[in-house]
């Protein structure tokens, strides 16, 4: 794709726009113009009294283009007008190029919410957050009321998180295979599995630095979550362990929740289930991702529908008090009929927590070698999944608690976590939302240092792979220099508040 851009213009937004239409796409200074090469051309124009913009869309003999104008005397307090001019004169030559209104109008970015909830907070209802969202950011009716009602029913847990919370993510980046649309930091051969053990040990010492430090602030650890990857490929003698470090450093029955990933079907069974059970843990998410047998082995999982069910009896029967399920629309080789299908077989069984994803083309991922094929900004018949799915949900009463959204999913869709009454899954809400400190160990894992009332936030790396993470040149030197950052942070905070005790 080529871009031309006139006036003063942030290249990296307008490229957002654009994959709103055309998913997957590339940007190049050097590309060269062809006819199947798609040439977007943006002028913007300030004024004292307007912003302006003009976008056209041009590819071989096909044209199309938008205009906007707004006057900065009109009241946004939601919103960057600047932004809103060029995203509105973008969306209508897209919509003209393509005569398809993609549902989530010129709003980008991950965290949608985050929007809808400074107008909750300034004490909007969810009818006027609706009518911002459709005048402002060109929403279709739906998403803008779904926007709303997840912003009302993540507020009760937001406003009730306290300002000496924390929250852990421990890293375990393997996985017994790796499926095609992954593009997480994950192993899966016999060799980077025969690591595990180095790898925990590693693990055991920064989870002792971590508590070390939760200990030195004075912080209440609200939640924990040891993620992947899949958790459980270690072993139940290895869960354990790693279980029983973190019983050592705090006491897990003050925790708000406790959460094992347990995504694939196949990694599960009794002994395992019993270890996270005795040492207190209260969630953890069985994935099937889909109930057809064929698309599961279309997309690397080794298990088929049966053995999510097993599973999900295994974990039933053996006391976990939350399950959470996720299905994935719009992968590879699946229609309506066949999700469809899914939903109703995995809400039949009530599990906590119901997370529905939109299929999203990462580049890391082996799918994206199949080319263009995998993207659709019209998405097919996925809205229609999607919107299946969230009508079920409610009907079964589920209530939609967090959203999120990514670059590259198949008709702009977006990720939506349902939840019965009082099941909500928190730490969902306190990673997306920003809310507080969470602190990370294990290898791909990022800390992210959070104080809302300074408005600080920084983010720590921990190594992006376990053989550098378990380097042995360089594994002290970054684990210390990890810590000495987080203390940083802290010391920084302490000179901000004393400077304010002190006016």
């Amino acid at each position: 794709m080529k871009l031309i851009l006139n006036g003063d213009i942030n290249p990296y937004y307008v490229q957002t726009l654009c994959l709103i239409f055309f998913p997957g796409s590339k940007f190049s200074e050097n590309e060269e113009i062809t006819d199947d090469v798609p040439v977007v051309t943006v002028s913007f124009n300030e004024t004292e009294e307007a912003f302006s913009a003009w976008a056209q869309i041009k590819m071989g003999d096909s044209v199309a283009t938008g205009e906007c104008t707004e006057l900065k005397k009109k009241k946004k307090t939601f919103v960057d007008l600047s932004k809103v001019v060029l995203g509105k004169a973008m969306f209508e030559a897209g919509t003209k190029f393509f005569a398809h209104t993609p549902p989530w109008g010129i709003l980008t970015g991950i965290r949608p919410s985050k929007i809808a909830r400074k107008m909750y907070d300034e004490g909007y209802d969810p009818a006027q957050i609706r009518k911002v969202l459709r005048n402002e950011y060109l929403m279709s009716t739906k998403k803008a009321a779904l926007l709303a009602n997840i912003t009302v029913n993540e507020a009760k847990i937001i406003d009730a998180l306290s300002k000496d919370s924390c929250s852990l993510y421990i890293s375990i980046p393997f996985c017994p295979t790796r499926c095609a649309y992954c593009s997480f930091i994950s192993f899966a051969t016999k060799r980077l599995l025969s690591m595990i053990p180095e790898y925990l040990d590693r693990l055991l010492l920064d989870l002792d630095g971590v508590f070390e430090v939760i200990r030195e602030r004075g912080l209440r650890l609200s939640t924990v979550y040891i993620g992947g990857g899949t958790p459980t490929t270690l072993s139940a003698q290895q869960l354990d362990v790693l279980l029983s470090k973190i019983e050592e450093n705090t006491d897990v029955s003050l925790l708000e929740e406790y959460t094992v990933e347990a995504g694939r079907p196949d990694t599960i069974d009794a002994e395992k289930i019993r270890v996270i059970k005795e040492h207190g843990v209260t969630r953890i998410s069985i994935n099937p991702q889909t109930l057809n047998d064929t698309v599961l082995e279309g997309i690397g999982r080794r298990h088929t529908a049966a053995d999510f069910f097993k599973a999900y009896e295994i974990a039933r029967e053996g006391g976990i008090k939350y399950i959470n399920t996720d299905l994935i629309a719009g992968l590879p080789g699946e229609g309506y009929r066949s999700f469809s299908r899914s939903v109703d077989e995995v809400l039949a069984l009530r599990p906590e927590n119901f997370t529905v994803h939109t299929f999203c083309v990462k580049k890391a991922a082996d799918v994206a070698k199949i080319g263009a094929d995998v993207y659709s900004a019209p998405g097919g018949d996925v809205r229609k999944s999607v919107d299946y799915s969230q009508l079920k949900a409610k009907s079964a009463g589920y209530l939609p608690y967090y959203l999120y959204k990514q670059k590259n999913t198949v008709g702009n869709l977006e990720n939506v976590g349902f939840a019965l009454p009082e099941c909500e899954g928190k730490y969902n809400i306190y990673i997306m939302e920003e809310l507080h400190t969470i602190f990370a160990v294990g290898a791909g894992s990022v800390t992210k240092m959070v104080d809302r009332e300074h408005n600080m936030i920084e983010r720590y790396f921990m190594p992006k792979y376990p053989y550098e993470y378990l380097s042995p040149e360089n594994s002290e030197t970054m684990r210390r220099e990890y810590f000495d950052k987080i203390r940083d942070f802290y010391a920084r905070l302490d000179a901000v508040r004393a400077a304010e005790g002190n006016k």
